[in-house]
């Protein structure tokens, strides 16, 4: 088939069977290719997001704040739920599928007989989409690691990272500094750099090379709990100098809010402009939406919770964010992770949380029986369901009207279960729960927690991770 005959599912496929290796790591294919096509510098001003957890809030949410200043806004995330569309957001709106198959024409023009995997061949479309909207930022999510993803091609004004904790250990070491070590891959002399909680040592010692002033977690960027009597509680945000008082909690988490705070306030700076403040703040932290990040739905009678959530550090965040949202609510959990994730780890850190476990199947080359997440889950109350059908329709019956249904694990489970629970024929209402008053002693024991939360010790294994 002629490149200008493909649709979109042709191209998703082309790209698929190109390269064979799901992750073949190192830039120099990718950085040819970026080159040739003159898409190394996509905007004005270009953001990196690298991290553990917590990216892709942080890029929505720094989005939302830019588009509230005024300015055109390219965004990337990754992975996709539902549709690859996702991937690729032009002032806050999936680009369609025109778009994305002239960007596709583009690189097969480019990439001659350069074989590019699957996540290096959307990684240049993005780019292209962006120089050809003409953008003024470009907010680029890294997918694996940093050092070798493809979007570290782009040498970054600002350089965003979220949290460090195990995950894809076979790529990336074995150890929160290893794993730190290679998402600082993306710092460049002379960034602005904005750094969450908890950071290992190769992490801050790399920051602190690359520029003399990092805005750490507590220090350059700092979140206080605000009391405003009764209703929805509000946060003050301080970066740098500059403090943004009476935000509002959003749907997404208030961490991840201020990191994205703070990585406006370095593109003011790169851009030589004055747009962020404290009504730009309010507005992009209120409009930032994510599917799969603590999405709340009522369905049947009964609250659930979908998060993406399939490693240790996303389960720690779960243990203290859903009391905070959901304050004295039990929990019934359904579970399915993919082979190569520590899912005992995971039951450890939200065990405490969780009333009842119903565990579930995933398939695919990764994909774990429920019967063998059982035997990792070891001395969990747990329900071993299999089918994701009657995992939900259990969970449902052993869920109280005043207990919340929570579905986490791998992105494919959390998809199945959004695209279950959106049914026409489910009675099902998406909520907006408004956070609860929270007062200075919580929010210094769960930043104290995110903090000091250790890298557990784990088993090596030899995972294979996709992109």
């Amino acid at each position: 088939m002629k490149p200008a005959e493909r649709n979109l599912a042709a191209w998703l496929g082309h790209m698929e069977a190109l390269n064979p290796a799901s992750i073949d790591l190192g830039l120099e294919r990718v950085r040819e290719v970026g080159e040739r096509m003159d898409v190394l510098k996509p905007a004005p001003v270009s953001v990196i997001v690298a991290g553990t957890n917590g990216k892709g809030s942080t890029c929505v949410c720094l989005e939302q704040i830019l588009l509230a200043c005024g300015r055109r806004t390219g965004c990337t995330l990754s992975p996709h739920l539902d549709s690859f569309k996702e991937r690729v957001r032009i002032n806050g709106i999936e680009a369609d599928n025109a778009t994305l198959c002239a960007a596709f024409e583009a690189v097969e023009a480019a990439r001659g007989d350069l074989a590019l995997t699957y996540f290096e061949y959307s990684c240049l479309a993005t780019l292209f989409c962006f120089k050809a909207a003409a953008v003024d930022v470009a907010i680029l999510e890294i997918g694996l690691g940093g050092r070798l993803d493809a979007f570290n091609i782009v040498d970054a004004d600002v350089a965003v990272v979220t949290s460090i904790g195990l995950d894809h250990m076979a790529y990336l070491g074995d150890s929160c500094e290893a794993i730190g070590a290679e998402k600082a891959g993306v710092f460049r002399v002379g960034q602005h750099i904005a750094l969450g909680a908890g950071m290992p040592n190769s992490v801050l010692t790399a920051a602190a090379r690359a520029t003399r002033s990092p805005m750490r977690w507590g220090e350059g960027v700092r979140l206080l709990a605000e009391h405003s009597g009764a209703g929805t509680p509000t946060w003050q945000v301080e970066v740098g100098g500059r403090r943004f008082s009476g935000i509002p909690s959003g749907a997404l988490p208030v961490e991840n809010c201020a990191l994205a705070t703070a990585a406006a306030c370095a593109v003011d700076a790169a851009l030589g402009k004055d747009g962020v403040d404290e009504l730009t703040v309010r507005q992009g932290w209120s409009a930032a939406r994510l599917p799969g990040r603590l999405e709340a739905f009522t369905a049947d009678g009964r609250q659930w919770l979908v998060d993406v959530a399939h490693n240790p550090l996303g389960a720690a965040f779960l243990r203290t964010e859903i009391p905070r949202r959901y304050p004295q609510r039990a929990v019934v959990a359904v579970f399915g992770n993919l082979q190569d994730k520590d899912s005992g780890a995971v039951c450890q850190a939200i065990q405490g949380l969780v009333r009842h476990w119903v565990l579930v199947d995933t398939i695919g080359p990764r994909g774990l029986s429920a019967r063998n997440l059982a035997d990792r889950c070891g001395g969990v109350e747990c329900s071993v369901a299999g089918d994701l059908d009657a995992g939900m329709a259990l969970a449902r019956s052993l869920a109280k009207p005043s207990d919340v249904i929570l579905a986490f694990g791998s992105f494919a489970v959390a998809q199945a279960v959004r695209s279950k629970l959106t049914m026409t024929d489910v009675d099902v209402q998406q909520t907006d729960e408004a956070m609860p008053q929270t007062d200075d002693r919580a929010v210094a024991e769960r930043k104290s927690r995110l903090i000091r939360q250790p890298c557990p010790a784990i088993k090596k294994t030899s995972p294979k991770a996709s992109r």
